[in-house]
């Protein structure tokens, strides 16, 4: 197996050159003279972030230059070509979310990646399950392993982990069960009834008690979520643990642990409320000293 590496020109075995039109137009050509075809090479994996449609059109371009190189060279023995997006553009786009609007994973992204006919299209903890139901020769890597890797680093001393939701509940577990921790959370968002904005953030069961020294047992939590945008809502769970642990002394350890890193609002809320923030580079790479990437590259 060769991999194009769309992310990283200097990782990739199959060597390209982007060129970009005054129009907009995006294109790949594969350098032939510093690839090395064999007899063997019998299938490649295209290696992208897809974060934006120019990303979707570098892989669609990457693909059918693959697809008519195979045609015309006939010691590249090409028998498929795979994709691996380790993030999905519209991740939490599973549904029509107002009227008038579209589907965007499934009329929108789904179709357009079906139409290339990847012999498997792998992704790392896909938000929704709707992207497996829609997307041909789906492949799902869990999260449970960048987890532990976080979790190992953080360490499992006197840990708790804190799912952001009961839909997240599900992976908090699994990801317990191989860090054989037996304390789990569930945070519970309090919704306005009328305009569905939350109001309150509760994290119930995490009080502590003071000891007669003046000193309290220091604790480790751990949110563990797949996407973190903006940040607010473990910001508002971070606020919540402080408030409910006791006051005179507050000296626990609150990490975020997510896999896909996007932080459109920056570091500077986060770095207030959290020891730390534990990520892949699934998104992009990131240079902040809050922030440990894994590398899933």
């Amino acid at each position: 197996m060769k991999f194009l590496d769309l992310t990283n020109l200097d990782n990739s075995d199959i060597k390209y050159k982007v060129s970009k039109f005054p129009d907009g137009q995006q294109s790949i050509t594969l350098d032939l003279e510093n690839t090395y075809f064999t007899s063997d090479t019998q299938s490649v994996t295209i290696k992208s972030r897809l974060n934006s449609f120019l990303d979707l059109e570098l892989i669609i371009c990457a693909n059918q230059a693959l697809i008519e190189l195979g045609v015309i060279n006939l010691a590249f023995k090409l028998r498929e070509i795979s994709l691996y997006i380790p993030y999905c553009l519209g991740a939490r786009s599973d549904r029509k979310f107002l009227k008038g609007q579209s589907n965007y994973l499934k009329t929108v992204i789904c179709p357009i990646i079906n139409s290339q006919n990847f012999s498997r299209v792998t992704i790392l903890d896909p938000h929704s399950d709707v992207i497996e139901a829609c997307i041909n020769n789906f492949q799902k890597i869990s999260n449970i392993n960048f987890a532990k890797e976080a979790i190992r680093q953080i360490g499992l001393e006197k840990l708790t982990l804190i799912s952001p939701d009961a839909g997240a509940l599900k992976k908090i577990y699994d990801v317990a069960q191989a860090v054989e921790c037996d304390n789990i959370i569930v945070a519970n968002k309090l919704r306005d009834l009328k305009t569905g904005k939350i109001i309150r953030t509760e994290v119930p069961g995490i009080s502590g008690e003071v000891s007669f020294s003046g000193e309290k047992s220091k604790k480790t939590f751990v949110i563990i979520d797949d996407i973190v945008d903006g940040g607010r809502t473990f910001v508002e769970i971070a606020k919540a643990i402080r408030d409910s642990r006791p006051k005179e002394i507050f000296n626990d350890n609150i990490y975020l642990v997510v896999t896909h890193g996007i932080f459109s609002a920056g570091f500077e809320e986060l770095s207030k409320y959290f020891t730390g923030v534990y990520t892949t580079n699934s998104v992009k790479d990131i240079d902040n000293e809050l922030v440990t990437q894994i590398n899933v590259f």
